[in-house]
């Protein structure tokens, strides 16, 4: 029962810090802006914020020279060089949006000029992205900070508790592999499935779409350890039948079996 426990709350420590790279780490957002980006929605809204602010003022009343803005734009938004400029703007729509940040989101004249690649962009007012505050993330990111540094220090306490109570060696394999499953499934749940299909829905600005790019991001890392855990699991859940089977076959013979039964008459 202690193992078992403690393989729940070293689950939960794993798994919730897996959720909090995907969905809270808008540092990790930053570096990963080429993926972030490619979600059209999402690129979609930067270009058509960008291109509305900067043609009006760039190119008034010039119909091609705002058509050939626009596709600079895109092509800039399509660009890695490109991605990498937006990158800080990916980050703070990032933390606006789990409620790390409470200025708005805004994209300077000084990172404009490097965006339509004209000086006088700089002159042009900042614009300000429209990424909402959603407030069931902002409850899930502060509760997984505090929540996950107590389960962490409950999981040492319980597996200390677990070996001062001298446990077969057998059961504690068959407990590690069960929480090896355990862990595979929360991590499954919390480092995709929440990020990838419960978080999109909780709003309907395209930059809800962030967690969802990061866990397809994370995705390879993700498979592999799910496969490690599963493997894991199975080669415990063997051992423990075999020290099960050679523990058998080391414990004295009860001499019951050979105690003669006398019936009296």
């Amino acid at each position: 029962m202690l193992f078992g426990l403690a393989y729940a709350c070293a689950s939960l420590t794993v798994s919730g810090f897996l959720l909090q790279r995907t969905a809270f780490d808008p540092d990790r957002s930053a570096d990963a802006a080429g993926t972030i980006i490619g979600d059209n929605a999402i690129k979609r809204e930067l270009v058509d914020l960008i291109a509305a602010a900067a043609t009006e003022q760039l190119a008034p009343g010039d119909a091609a020279a705002q058509a050939t803005l626009r596709t600079n734009i895109d092509t800039v938004a399509t660009l890695p060089a490109g991605q990498e400029l937006l990158a800080e703007v990916v980050r703070d729509a990032h933390a606006r949006l789990i409620g790390a940040q409470e200025t708005p989101v805004q994209i300077t004249g000084q990172q404009l000029v490097q965006i339509v690649r004209d000086e006088r962009a700089a002159a042009l007012p900042a614009i300000t992205l429209p990424v909402p505050t959603i407030t069931a993330l902002d409850v899930a990111r502060t509760t997984l900070r505090w929540l996950l540094p107590i389960t962490a220090v409950l999981t040492v306490v319980l597996v200390a508790l677990g070996f001062a109570a001298h446990p077969e060696r057998s059961a504690v394999l068959r407990s590690l592999a069960l929480g090896m499953v355990l862990l595979a499934v929360l991590t499954a749940l919390l480092g995709y499935l929440i990020p990838k299909l419960l978080i999109p829905v909780l709003d309907s600005s395209p930059w809800a779409n962030v967690p969802a790019r990061l866990a397809d991001d994370s995705l390879p890392l993700l498979i592999g350890l799910e496969l490690v855990l599963i493997g894991g699991a199975l080669a415990l859940w063997a051992g423990s039948g075999m020290a099960r089977r050679r523990d058998r076959w080391r414990s004295p013979v009860s001499s019951h079996r050979y105690t003669e039964e006398r019936r009296w008459s």
